[in-house]
């Protein structure tokens, strides 16, 4: 993971994630930091990019179903309209580690 910014800590770190990019889930980790969510890819995979959220840029955190029927996704929906998902384990703890480190950035930045 890249350096850390002025200010910034760590929430959690090296979750396990599949990033759904169009087609292909590509496999990763998540860190959540009082500023972003990063997802750092695993060398492996033929997309290599990095992913890194804002918080402040988030509009919603949401539950989402992979393939419509499988409760293990995180969909996020930033304020320019784009839409990213993740398949992750303990979904409901990830999502609300978010919402807490996106209200208490939110409180900061006011």
């Amino acid at each position: 993971m890249e350096d850390l910014r002025q200010d910034e800590y760590v929430i959690f770190k090296n979750i396990q994630a599949n990033w759904l990019r169009k087609f292909e889930g590509v496999g990763g980790k998540l860190y959540l930091t009082n500023q972003r969510l990063i997802f750092v890819p695993h060398g492996l995979n033929i997309q290599t990019d990095w992913v890194q959220m804002e918080l402040w840029g988030m509009a919603k955190i949401e539950k989402h179903q992979t393939l419509g029927i499988i409760p293990n996704g995180i969909k996020i929906t930033m304020e320019s309209g784009e839409v990213v998902k993740f398949i992750v384990w303990n979904r409901s703890k990830i999502i609300r580690e978010i919402i807490y480190a996106k209200r208490t950035d939110d409180i900061i930045l006011k």
